[in-house]
């Protein structure tokens, strides 16, 4: 391990080992292979040299390093001395491990076994532990504990705490009994009550046992049994299974902690644990040790998690004045919704109000409350965060509680275009707070619903099907797809259809045709947000707090930052190649970024390039590459609306600026009115009284995870795979009316096909 570890845990590396541990002897068969032992601090006193014999092919503990100078993975070490000595196991005043050649084992034990966690040491191995004995002494009873709890390790047991008394006269505890942990028996009678299926420990009727008793400042061994009834566990393998061994030492947790922080799985962990340990047997503790105490700080955590969360706000509103962030409570205190949005982005939302891409999502947090960001697309055609709320539920009034908030954040300037699914409330509440914003539905989640309603009919007229593909697709202006839909439905003859006129009441929320003057760049459906989303949900787990999530939130945003300051670097630093000697590639260039760019250079590269036939005698003909009929008429058509456009441009420049000036000036009558304004000039102290009622919400009725997964290319009507016969092979009927059955019955029998 680096010297720089001990920077992150506190840990003195240069810290001398503790004198009383003296090195001893190790007679070691072929193939024993020894790491290098970890202990914090210093150990506990009563620790003298014995002997083990190790069988062969054992390998123990802890990292394995070469050439690493008195630095273990979590703390130094001590390298254990060679010696021929020889000690008798028996004898139990030497009873341990010796150090052998070689580097020892770390091995960790907790100072107590109670239901709380305790605290953990490492310990080297190669230093056995002084068998207790009568009038032994400790300074306390914790590492009395402690002590017994090392020798336990050694042998091959587990511990507990039997029973303790405190004293009449202090109140304090005076008195405790640590015994094996397979005393008593499992003579238990059967219970008719339906209990948890766990597995419960073979007791055995082991009387060993160490009682100790407080004799004035010290505690004193007052009773010491060492003969046990049951097999002792010798693989060292196995001994971090032992309930009072299997636990983390306090330096490894916060590591742990570290690369919890990152949203590791604790199976992940007890990968880089096991790096570090040399093998994952090395570990002396289970995967589920690690579960176990993740979960036990994540219930911490949760434990007055609003609170928390909002004296966080204030902590950053210290640093970040432009930091804002509101709730609403219900008539308990409870929080019912939330918003917040960094100063940063309330910034750069000035420059991109253009468009707005908006959904909820769920499994995001412990209440099952949906999570609403608010993603927006910067120069760079990169998915940038505008702030984002919780909701108790998906209903108008919440909803427009969240977007009327968004707007007092964002200073009264609206959105020029926004882009969602086709929520109702949504929409309702997007209507009364943006009524100029133009609202776009999601395509792909129209087109979703339409193949349900109407793929049958077009599998079996593909005519149609094509039709009605390009009608959507390659309509340029709005008159052009209300000349071709009425021709369509003439054509088909489906006027009458109740599916074909449903689509053509949302035409103005999802045909391209209606927003070709609207700024959606690179946009049909709501696939920035939940992409963002589907990002967002590796940073969290369904279960968190919304403490943690809004650290994981703001640690996706440094991601984010990152990534726009790698776009700058390269356009300030790098140059690209010209695909030609066009005036316009070069202006595409000084005008938009590289990643725009880019995507210009590639659909620049397909119109401008060709390929060249050799017709014979020396004449070649030259033409596009990826040319069609209908790919001309495309073109004509757009190069006919380019005109237009161009001439209604200024209009649209102008209506614009004028819309920005209204909405200025409604700012000021949204100030006077806008309950949720008062909030960016409140007092501190209302503030925080105002944090001081809030509660933690309830749990919310969740909608669930969706049936099926999205699939690709969902933008056009599909034709649905085709069934066949599993008699003939054909797909124009299925095996009720295949001709080959109904001309040989006794062949192919009916019943068949139902079994």
């Amino acid at each position: 391990m680096p010297r720089g570890f001990d920077f992150w845990f506190g840990i003195d590396l240069n810290e001398p080992a503790d004198q009383d541990f003296v090195p001893g002897s190790n007679d070691n068969e072929a193939g024993s292979s020894h790491a290098p032992p970890v202990w914090e601090g210093t150990p506990d006193q009563g620790f003298v040299p014995g002997n083990n014999s190790n069988a062969a092919g054992t390998s123990h503990g802890g990292p394995n390093w070469e050439n690493v100078d008195a630095t273990g993975p979590f703390g130094p070490y001590s390298a254990g001395q060679s010696s021929d000595a020889q000690v008798d196991p028996k004898d139990t005043s030497d009873r341990g491990t010796n150090a052998g050649s070689g580097f020892q084992t770390g091995v960790t034990l907790p100072s107590e076994d109670r239901g709380e966690e305790g605290e953990v040491q490492s310990t080297p191995e190669g230093f056995s532990p002084k068998t207790p004995f009568l009038g032994m002494k400790f300074d306390t009873w914790e590492a009395a504990l402690s002590h017994y709890n090392r020798y336990a390790h050694h042998v091959g047991f587990s511990v507990r705490i039997e029973s303790s008394r405190k004293s009449t006269r202090d109140g304090e505890k005076d008195k405790c009994l640590f015994v094996c942990n397979k005393t008593g028996n499992n003579s238990l009678p059967p219970t008719p009550v339906k209990i948890r299926n766990r597995a419960i420990t073979k007791l055995a009727d082991c009387k060993a046992k160490m009682r100790i008793k407080r004799s004035g400042a010290r505690w004193e061994v007052t009773q010491f049994v060492e003969e046990h009834t049951h097999e002792f566990v010798e693989k060292f393998a196995l001994k971090k299974f032992l309930r009072s061994h299997n636990k983390i030492p306090k330096e490894e947790k916060k590591f742990i902690d570290l690369l919890s922080n990152v949203n590791l799985s604790s199976g992940r962990i007890m990968q880089i644990m096991a790096e570090l340990y040399g093998s994952k047997q090395n570990v002396p503790y289970s995967t589920k040790t690690i579960s176990n105490y993740r979960a036990q700080h994540s219930e911490e955590r949760k434990i007055k998690d609003i609170p928390e969360l909002l004296k966080y706000f204030e902590k950053l509103k210290e640093d970040d004045p432009r930091f804002y962030y509101d709730y609403k409570l219900d008539d308990d205190n409870r929080v019912e919704n939330i918003f917040w949005v960094d100063g940063a982005a309330r910034d750069v939302y000035k420059l991109y109000n253009d468009c707005i891409s908006f959904d909820t999502t769920f499994m995001t947090n412990q209440y099952n409350m949906p999570c609403a960001p608010f993603i927006g697309i910067n120069r760079y055609g990169q998915s940038i965060q505008l702030g984002c709320g919780f909701l108790r539920n998906e209903r108008v009034a919440n909803f427009e509680w969240l977007f009327r908030t968004f707007l007092v954040a964002m200073d009264g300037l609206h959105p020029l275009n926004i882009i969602t699914d086709q929520d109702v409330a949504m929409r309702t509440a997007i209507e009364m707070v943006f009524p100029d914003t133009i609202h776009r539905n999601c395509r792909w989640h129209i087109m979703q619903k339409v193949q349900e309603k109407i793929g049958p009919m077009a599998a079996k007229r593909e005519d149609l099907r094509r039709d009605f593909n390009d009608v959507i697709d390659y309509s340029v202006t709005e008159e052009e797809f209300e000349t071709r839909w009425a021709e369509m439905i003439q054509k088909h003859d489906v006027v009458d259809n109740d599916h074909f006129k449903d689509i053509y009441g949302l035409r103005k929320c999802f045909v391209p045709a209606y927003f070709m003057k609207r700024f959606f760049p690179f946009l049909q459906t709501t696939a920035r947000s939940e992409g963002f989303n589907a990002v967002l949900k590796q940073y969290i787990s369904p279960r968190e707090s919304l403490l943690n999530f809004f650290k994981q939130y703001m640690k996706l945003q440094e991601k984010i930052d990152c990534a726009e300051d790698g776009h700058d670097f390269m356009g300030m630093d790098k140059v690209v190649r010209l695909w030609g000697d066009f005036p316009m590639e070069d202006q595409i260039l000084q005008t938009y970024t590289l990643p725009i760019y880019n995507i210009f250079q590639l659909e620049f590269r397909k119109i401008t390039s060709y390929n060249a036939r050799d017709c014979g005698g020396g004449v070649f003909e030259v033409f596009p590459v990826q040319v069609s009929e209908k790919t001309k008429e495309i073109a004509d058509k757009h190069m006919i609306a380019m005109s237009k456009e161009l001439a209604a441009l200024k209009k649209a420049n102008a209506d614009a600026l004028k819309r920005r000036k209204n909405k200025s000036v409604a700012t000021e009558d949204i100030s006077d009115s806008s309950p949720f304004e008062g909030r960016m000039d409140e007092d501190v102290s209302q503030s925080r009284n105002r944090n001081k009622k809030a509660k933690d919400p309830p749990v919310t009725a969740a909608k669930g995870r969706p049936c099926s997964k999205r699939k690709k290319s969902g933008l056009q009507l599909k034709k649905p795979n085709p069934t066949t016969c599993s008699v003939c092979g054909e797909i124009d009927h299925d095996a009720r009316n295949c001709p080959v059955r109904l001309a040989n019955p006794e062949k192919f029998p009916f019943h068949q096909f139902f079994q």
